[in-house]
């Protein structure tokens, strides 16, 4: 009879440069059943989700190589379907705003409750986004190639949508027009 085997615990990174608070945070998510990882700057913290795999990020707003909005923009970019959540003692409507348009699927300002983070950690984890299908793949890679050398007209002629729906996935991808 074969043995099922035992559910891996949801891997949590977290960016963050105090020296302090990723230390408890790590043990808060321990105890409560995650696998907890902890990464210091936008580099490291970067390497770490393409090595690690985990299944949240968490990651604060100032780093000391970069902020939380370069993290969650990269990450997007690269694994659409990891959620992350920005925490920030710099808390503003622009961070917020902006960290949400980028990717974030939660924003806590610190000090935060512990009872906070492990609902927006529990809501991350079951909200973990599918991956972009196969249509959007294939928009993004065609986008990708013919920007420097077609309009935005053409482009969105190849597509077959709009050129409202081409700037809207641009942003959505974070592919900037070349001036």
């Amino acid at each position: 009879m074969a043995r099922l085997a035992a559910r891996k615990p949801p891997r949590v990174l977290v960016i963050d440069d105090d020296p302090g608070l990723p230390e408890v945070l790590e043990l808060l998510l321990s105890r409560e059943g995650y696998d907890a990882l902890h990464a210091a700057t936008v580099k490291d913290g970067l390497e770490r989700v393409a090595s690690a795999a985990p299944d949240v990020v968490i990651t604060d707003l100032k780093l000391p190589d970069g902020t939380g909005l370069d993290v969650i923009q990269h990450v997007h970019r690269e694994r659409p379907e990891l959620p992350l959540i920005l925490i920030t003692s710099y808390s503003s409507l622009d961070s917020a705003i902006g960290a949400l348009r980028a990717g974030a699927v939660d924003y806590l300002i610190k000090p935060f409750e512990n009872e906070d983070l492990l609902r927006a950690v529990q809501r991350a984890v079951r909200i973990k986004r599918a991956p972009p299908l196969a249509v959007e793949a294939y928009m993004r890679e065609v986008v990708q190639r013919f920007q420097d050398s077609h309009s935005e007209i053409e482009l969105a002629r190849m597509l077959g949508i709009g050129r409202k729906a081409l700037w809207m996935r641009r942003r959505q991808w974070g592919l900037k027009r070349p001036r």
